[in-house]
């Protein structure tokens, strides 16, 4: 405790708690909670009411008295004030105006302004910098510790996958990629196999090796040359759902293909019933969009030019798609330079990647050697498919026998006639988060995935026949990697954390500016960690399977005819428990003229997050619209709705599970 004052603008005194909910290990079994809230308490953060949007202009006034009044009420004198205001560095007026206001009062206080700390975008980062420039430092980043079994090579190569990762987002035209980082990049051999990926979206990361599968069916590599560029979204060949488009480029030495490189990138829309192409009340894959088999887009390095006017065709936001592709393509031809180089310049690069996966393969066989063998079983539901309301069961059973597991997933319930269903690959990512937990010690490759076998029913949410709609798969598979761990916990009791809170809110909000040009983003909200033996869980932090950044308010403000009101901790939502689940988050929305769509894909509505060894559930999740009027329409978990200029949307995520018994007095809380 350092008496520092932060002064924000109203709404955004968390700021520094959530920073961007994402975390630097992917595979991360625990999210703990954050230290900001002991760094800087709460009662030392001030809400400023005044506002400056996008273009700099003033659009509320100032409340100086309001904020100097809760200056001299502060628990002591604060021996240095930061301040960092929402579009300070477009305008600095209201810091300004402030700076001027405080050093009148007192003249001795230390006053740090975000506009001259860093005077770019994003609010989160532009605080952590001003309260550093005071002397108040956060937690120390986290670092991933090398696993034990990757040998340089390998970490040469997961070092080009995450440059690729880098280029991608750095090329990319969508706020969704830009800012959430919604994509992922990998490295696999001419079979098929994964021998390194990027630090980034464990939901991506493990569907894009059934997407090379789907591809090199198709496509064999006896007919790829150099320059070559295949795209593909369908479900049924390896892919998600249908905005995640991947392209994969072939690694040529000599002629001869050594390797793929291939990334995957949600894109904004790619056509269907619904701006962003995720609508929550499809019944079939062509109410979604484009589908799109593995087709070669790119020949020696050449655009097929009328397949691109085709794709254009189809979306709603055509120069995204194309500037989006343009940077897919752009990562790649990067990443096959590097990894064509490394071939010719290190010795026998194809038998020491086939021996790092027989590592990671040994490695997770021990791990699951030293379980007691059995059947473990957890179950779990989705709040309704989009259509109905009616829980749609998950149910796991690990089977597990010496080295070897069988992830049984057949008790799952029959797919359904709204978008919750998964393809395989896509419940792929869920058995990879699992593998990737059971050995972390392991290089991330397919090595640690050869003791697990995946059984599914052909007819059933995690394995639907076509045309199924499966847009709003994410919180099915997030639940599968939550019941995965939740199985697990009975083969190593007291070991493992309470369920994540298993939400990722996918929300698309789409419109048309005053001058008629449409706009659409999409944003991904996380929700909260479960407590664990060693700690309570984190607050408003991507899990699991899940780890896109939020959006900033400021990269949101600046694209669509919107207010960002309140992005907020959701105090009190996680479950009781002698480590309390973490809480949920608070996300406040205003239409600022004209009509707009949304579509918002939730979970945990009804069903909440489970508790572990005694610990209570989290609270669930809600979203409604309030209305100009002053009518307030409650939002189901899947839901298409309009809003008008004036409306607010209110999304309040749901909290993690406890862990271990509560003390008395929260348990009658």
């Amino acid at each position: 405790m350092q008496d520092i004052a932060l002064i924000c603008t109203q709404g955004f005194a968390d700021v520094l708690t959530l920073a961007r909910q994402n975390r630097a290990d992917p595979y991360a079994l625990h999210v703990p909670a954050s230290t900001w809230p002991q760094r800087l308490p709460p009662e030392w953060r001030i809400e400023a009411r005044g506002r400056i949007d996008a273009a700099g202009t003033e659009v509320e006034v100032l409340d100086v008295d309001g904020v100097l009044a809760a200056l001299a009420a502060l628990p002591r004198p604060p021996k240095a004030v930061a301040m960092s205001l929402l579009f300070a560095h477009r305008n600095p007026v209201h810091e300004q105006a402030l700076a001027h206001r405080i050093r009148e009062h007192w003249p001795d206080l230390s006053v740090a302004c975000s506009h001259e700390v860093l005077p770019q975008d994003g609010e989160y980062e532009r605080t952590l910098a001003t309260v550093e420039a005071i002397g108040l430092h956060g937690p120390v980043p986290e670092t991933i510790d090398a696993p034990t079994h990757t040998d340089p090579l390998t970490q040469r190569l997961e070092q080009l996958a995450d440059r690729i990762q880098q280029c991608l987002v750095a090329k990319a035209v969508s706020s969704v990629v830009r800012e959430a980082m919604d994509c992922a990049a990998a490295i696999f051999l001419p079979d098929g196999r994964l021998v390194a990926q990027a630090r980034t979206l464990p939901l991506l990361l493990g569907s894009l090796s059934p997407a090379l599968a789907g591809l090199l069916q198709e496509c064999p590599i006896s007919g790829m040359a150099d320059g070559d560029g295949y795209l593909l979204n369908d479900p049924w060949h390896g892919g998600t759902h249908l905005p995640d488009l991947t392209l994969v480029r072939p690694v040529c030495v000599h002629g001869v293909v050594v390797a793929l490189v291939a990334c995957v990138l949600h894109h904004q829309d790619i056509g269907g019933i619904a701006p962003g192409s995720v609508p929550t009340d499809a019944t079939s894959i062509q109410q979604e969009g484009l589908r799109i088999p593995p087709v070669p887009l790119y020949r020696a390095g050449v655009l097929d030019a009328p397949l691109m006017r085709l794709l254009r065709a189809n979306s709603r936001m055509p120069d995204n798609l194309e500037g989006d592709l343009a940077a897919q393509w752009a990562s790649l031809a990067q990443g096959a330079a590097e990894v064509a180089t490394l071939w010719q310049s290190e010795r026998d690069v194809a038998g020491r990647c086939i021996a790092a996966l027989a590592a990671s393969e040994a490695t997770a066989r021990a791990a699951l050697a030293a379980a007691p063998d059995g059947d473990y079983i957890f179950e779990d539901a989705l709040d309704g498919d989009g259509l109905s309301a009616e829980p749609v069961r998950v149910s796991v059973c690990i089977r597990k026998r010496g080295d070897r597991a069988v992830l049984d997933l057949t008790g799952c319930a029959d797919q359904t006639r709204g978008p919750v269903n998964a393809s395989r690959g896509a419940v792929q990512a869920a058995v990879a988060y699992f593998a990737r937990m059971l050995a972390p010690q392991a290089a991330c490759n397919d090595g640690s995935l050869a003791p697990i076998t995946l059984h599914t029913r052909a007819g059933s949410i995690v394995d639907p026949t076509f045309p199924a709609a499966l847009n709003a798969r994410t919180n099915l598979v997030k639940l599968l990697a939550n019941a995965f761990l939740g199985a697990w916990s009975r083969a190593l009791p007291n070991q493992m954390p309470a369920p994540n809170a298993g939400e990722a809110v996918v929300l698309s909000l789409g419109g048309t500016h005053a001058d008629g040009r449409p706009w659409l983003l999409t944003e991904i909200i996380a929700s909260a960690a479960g407590g664990a033996p060693s700690g309570p869980g984190g607050s408003g932090v991507s899990t699991d399977v899940g780890n896109a950044r939020s959006t900033p308010a400021e990269s949101i403000e600046a694209q669509a005819p919107l207010r960002i009101e309140r992005v907020a901790v959701r105090v009190g939502s996680g479950g009781a428990g002698r480590h309390r689940g973490g809480d949920g988050v608070v996300r406040v929305y205003r239409l600022l003229h004209g009509s707009g769509s949304i579509s918002y894909r939730g979970e945990r509505h009804a069903i909440v997050p489970q508790g572990a060894a005694g610990g209570l559930p989290g609270s669930p999740a809600a979203a409604r619209i309030e209305r100009a009027d002053g009518r307030v329409e409650p939002l189901p978990a899947k839901a298409r709705a309009q809003w008008q200029a004036g409306d607010r949307l209110v999304i309040e995520t749901a909290g993690g599970g406890g862990w271990g018994q509560p003390a008395a007095k929260e348990t009658s809380a």
